[in-house]
């Protein structure tokens, strides 16, 4: 006898075609979510990229030797090729200037494939050393630099120059954040202010992302070693290798230099000149402009005397320097004349102008590096940057798609990216505490609840009087409507304040959340019983009344069983009203307990992952509140069902 094959029933294929549907939809969604997720970020990522804010800072300063020669005293001859630190190979030697102790040298050389060959003997010496830092800690990481030296100071370990280097975190830390982005960086120690931190000692690394132990302070200071060593404090002069040494570093008094010259005709006349990097950074404590070994001046002169609108002569500290009225340079012998300190303007200013003197130098146009001088150079003068900070490219990342992946905020994160944050988001409290996804989860569904109770009972009840007494329906039926017209965030407010005199404690009450969903949820239950009491064959009203039943029995008997599905569809659409009513009460009633008030927060606090996660949770919660409503259908009302 053959044995039976056991088949699926028809109950359970039914369901399993129910399903599909859901599961396609579902599919189907989570996958536009990821093109949806580019073509909102990627407009905001190239406005990062453009925003050169975000863009990361350099200092331009010059190259010192990139070995420590053997005998520094001996100079060089002629034909010497030396390297220098950090020298391109598309650096040129028009633009080039040798600098030993803060004075340019005259020595004629040439640039080839980024090393110096020299064209003329240079006499020495080109180093004298200083002191060997002392170790500070941090097993061979974290070194002092002596007394008197600073963090500017070339450094050599093992006569090779250390190049220093840090790359600063894409995220803001906010207190919370412990996951950090470095696009320059994928592997040294991470600094936290002035707090060094070691891989597997304090952060986990998987290449140029870096989880903390412990959360970085709110606006603290995040980057990693790029380089060969970062500044850690430079007050103290503290700096931190990217390798431990057990030889000490020791820093480099004097030393000779490769130093950029800035761009322009030196011809006793021109007074405009460009530097090589830029943008620039307009207010920069680091910037040193040098002519020949004296350094030039862009601090601001204002006047002595206030710009009224009627005064025309004014007196600045210094008796020279590029003038300038709101920021536009004006021109000696065509706008004003100049008597020692003391100018007169040919035309006066307007009353309250930015009136400015320069001694040395302006920075006219910082996104093209354009300064101008107060004095042009004389004919064989060296006009060169000893240091100054600029823009150098995106933090974010090369490409816009670079900038998207690692945006802080994203309008719509990749599906992934919020699949990733579900466990740790839910488990972040244990279930004792009140700000538990869970636990706030189930105190709103017990808020929507109450909120659904009372607003079908209140519906209904309504309805039946609608029905029963036509006058009431047309006196009241309007006001009804105009009820849900009245905008809940300015209603909710109101309603805090009178519960709040009633001596309710609204920030841990569920009394604003049931009052306010019941006020949205009662309005679809009354328009649809209503229309499901009277959707009745006037035959079975008829019949009905030659039976002489009673209005109790005609209610019962005829009108109720018409309703039910009209009833039922109306709770469901006030179940998800309810919610939004309820969700809405705990953000404006400040109720902490709420998953509301958890929405606001992580909108506050940034966490777009998070803040998607507490929307699938509503728009889950949504849904079963619905499916409770169709599991009382199903008892109450199972021939609806069939």
């Amino acid at each position: 006898m053959a044995a039976a094959v056991p088949t699926a029933s028809p109950r359970g294929k039914g369901r399993l075609a129910a399903a599909l549907p859901v599961v396609a939809v579902a599919a189907i969604a989570i996958a536009l979510m990821y093109p949806l997720a580019l073509l909102l970020g990627l407009p905001l990522a190239k406005l990062r990229m453009d925003n050169v804010a975000n863009w990361v800072r350099l200092v331009s300063a010059p190259h010192a030797l990139a070995q420590a020669p053997s005998d520094p005293a001996a100079g060089a001859a002629a034909g010497t090729r030396l390297a220098f630190g950090g020298v391109g190979p598309d650096s040129s030697a028009e633009r080039s200037v040798l600098v030993y102790g803060g004075e340019p040298l005259s020595a004629r050389f040439d640039i080839i494939d980024g090393e110096l060959v020299l064209e003329d003997a240079l006499p020495g010496p080109l180093l004298e050393w200083g002191s060997a830092l002392t170790p500070a800690g941090g097993g061979g990481l974290i070194y002092r630099l002596p007394e008197g030296a600073s963090v500017e100071q070339a450094l050599y370990l093992n006569g090779r120059l250390l190049l220093p280097g840090v790359s600063l975190a894409v995220e803001r830390p906010d207190g919370v954040l412990n996951s950090f982005t470095f696009p320059d960086a994928e592997s040294g120690p991470v600094l936290v202010n002035d707090k060094v931190l070691l891989e597997g000692e304090g952060f986990e690394a998987e290449g140029k992302h870096v989880t903390l132990d412990a959360p970085a302070p709110f606006n603290a200071v995040v980057s990693r070693v790029n380089g060969d060593y970062a500044p850690v404090d430079p007050a103290t002069g503290t700096i931190v290798l990217a390798e431990p040494s057990g030889v000490a570093p020791r820093v480099a008094d004097r030393q000779l230099s490769l130093g950029e010259l800035l761009v322009g005709a030196v011809d006793g006349s021109n007074r405009v000149f460009q530097l090589q990097h830029v943008p620039l950074v307009e207010s920069d404590p680091e910037r040193r402009i040098m002519l020949d070994g004296a350094e030039l001046s862009s601090a601001a002169e204002r006047p002595q005397e206030r710009v009224d609108g009627e005064r025309a002569t004014f007196t600045f500290a210094g008796d020279r320097g590029v003038v300038t009225v709101g920021g536009v340079e004006v021109l000696e012998g065509k706008d004003f004349t100049r008597s020692g300190n003391q100018i007169t303007f040919t035309t006066r200013p307007a009353r309250n102008a930015a009136l400015r003197q320069y001694p040395d130098y302006l920075v006219s146009d910082p996104a093209n590096g354009t300064i101008t001088l107060a004095t042009p150079p004389q004919p064989g003068s060296a006009l060169w940057a000893a240091s100054y900070t600029y823009y150098d490219h995106p933090a974010c990342g090369a490409t816009e798609f670079e900038c998207f992946l690692t945006m802080p905020q994203h309008p719509m994160p990749f599906p992934h990216w919020i699949a990733k944050r579900i466990g740790p988001f839910l488990t972040a409290y244990p279930l004792t505490d009140s700000r538990n996804v869970v636990r706030a989860t189930l105190y709103t569904a017990g808020g929507t609840l109450t909120a659904l109770l009372f607003g079908g009972i209140f519906g209904v009840l309504l309805a039946i009087l609608f029905v029963a007494i036509r006058p009431l329906e047309s006196a009241l039926l309007p006001w009804v409507i105009a009820s849900q017209t009245v905008p809940i965030i300015a209603l909710v407010p109101v309603l805090v304040l009178l519960l709040g005199k009633a001596g309710v404690t609204v920030q841990t009450s569920l009394v604003p959340a049931a009052l306010v969903g019941a006020y949205i949820a009662f309005f679809p239950v009354t328009v649809g019983t209503v229309t499901g009491l009277r959707a009745v064959d006037p035959l079975s009203i008829d019949l009905m009344k030659s039976y002489a039943a009673s209005p109790f029995q005609l209610f019962w008997k005829v009108r109720f069983p018409a309703a039910v599905p009209y009833l039922f569809i109306s709770l469901k659409l006030g179940a998800a009203a309810a919610l939004v009513g309820a969700l809405v009460a705990e953000t404006e009633s400040n109720n902490r307990l709420g998953l509301g008030y958890a929405i606001v927060g992580q909108v506050q606090a940034g966490n777009v992952s998070d803040v998607w996660i507490l929307l699938l949770i509503s728009a889950a919660l949504g849904i079963t509140l619905v499916a409770i409503v169709g599991l009382f259908q199903r008892f109450i009302a199972p021939w609806e069902l069939r």
